[in-house]
């Protein structure tokens, strides 16, 4: 349940996400719903499926503005905060009301992605979630400010960090809202050496970002979990935060030997414009691509 499938439900004004599928299948899936003032109460039911469905209010929600029947009883709205997080069952029979403005970001986690986590940590979880409804989850809020970032500057999200949230987001999902019958034996070890230097020509390969963890992890010859794991104990960041790293040591390269505009350089380093190169630049070297090459020059 995403996109405009969401949008009809919640009866919202905008919408727009992003779709991870697997095998052609959608697996996960990131809807930004939202909805302007004057709006009456609406209901509707939702369509019921082998997934899970998870969403940030980022604006507060008022009590009384939001009421469902979640598989037989009535629940609500007990504290209006930013950033709550609301997550259920979509096996489980669920009709809303809703009336006034929103600002919703939904997280669709299918059934087989949960299982495939849960299988690649080394876990047995038991897939009754416990619903949870407008509460405080500072892993889930942070990973949505992470994920909008990009979108509040207007720039695209790419595969490798819609991956990432995927991953972890469903890891975080399983430990906090599902039974679990084993505990995760996570790896000891990082990447050995020809999968480290497998890793880093893809990616250099493919720094617009047009590349998937799963791509990675198979050519490495382990599962996504496992790679994820060992790529941050090889490299220390995420295989998307090392993106960026190898992107801007590109731009540093251009910078130094040639006269290229910045927003050529910035274009063929994969950022999406001039403005996300400086940007990720000053973040890491605290100054401007410009200034920058005046000191190299």
């Amino acid at each position: 349940m995403f996109g405009s499938t969401l949008a009809k439900i919640f009866h919202a004004q905008h919408c727009e996400y992003h779709l991870q599928c697997s095998s052609g299948k959608p697996e996960f899936a990131v809807t930004r719903l939202r909805r302007g003032p004057g709006q009456a109460a609406q209901g509707a039911s939702f369509q019921m499926d082998d997934a899970l469905l998870v969403w940030v209010s980022l604006t507060p929600t008022a009590i009384g503005q939001w009421r469902a029947r979640y598989d037989g009883r009535e629940v609500g709205i007990a504290r209006a905060t930013a950033f709550a997080t609301t997550a259920l069952d979509l096996r489980r029979s669920m009709e809303m009301w809703t009336r006034g403005p929103f600002d919703y970001v939904h997280y669709f986690l299918a059934g087989s992605l949960l299982e495939r986590v849960a299988l690649e940590n080394g876990i047995a979880a038991a897939r009754d979630c416990r619903e949870a409804f407008f509460i405080e989850d500072i892993v889930v809020a942070q990973l949505t400010r992470w994920i909008l970032s990009p979108a509040w500057r207007g720039e695209p999200l790419d595969r490798l960090a819609l991956d990432q949230t995927a991953v972890l987001l469903s890891a975080h999902v399983l430990q906090r809202y599902c039974r679990l019958t084993k505990a995760a034996t996570p790896t000891t070890r990082g990447l050995r050496t020809w999968q480290r230097l497998r890793a880093e020509e893809m990616l250099r390969s493919r720094l617009e970002g047009n590349i998937s963890l799963d791509e990675l992890a198979t050519a490495c010859s382990l599962s996504v979990s496992h790679f994820t794991r060992a790529f941050r104990r090889s490299f220390g960041l995420s295989a998307h935060q090392y993106l960026i790293r190898l992107r801007l040591e590109r731009a540093k390269s251009l910078l130094a030997d040639t006269v290229k505009p910045l927003a050529e350089i910035a274009h063929v380093c994969g950022f999406c414009d001039q403005s996300a190169l400086s940007r990720a630049f000053a973040r890491v070297e605290r100054m401007t691509p410009s200034l920058w090459r005046k000191h190299c020059s």
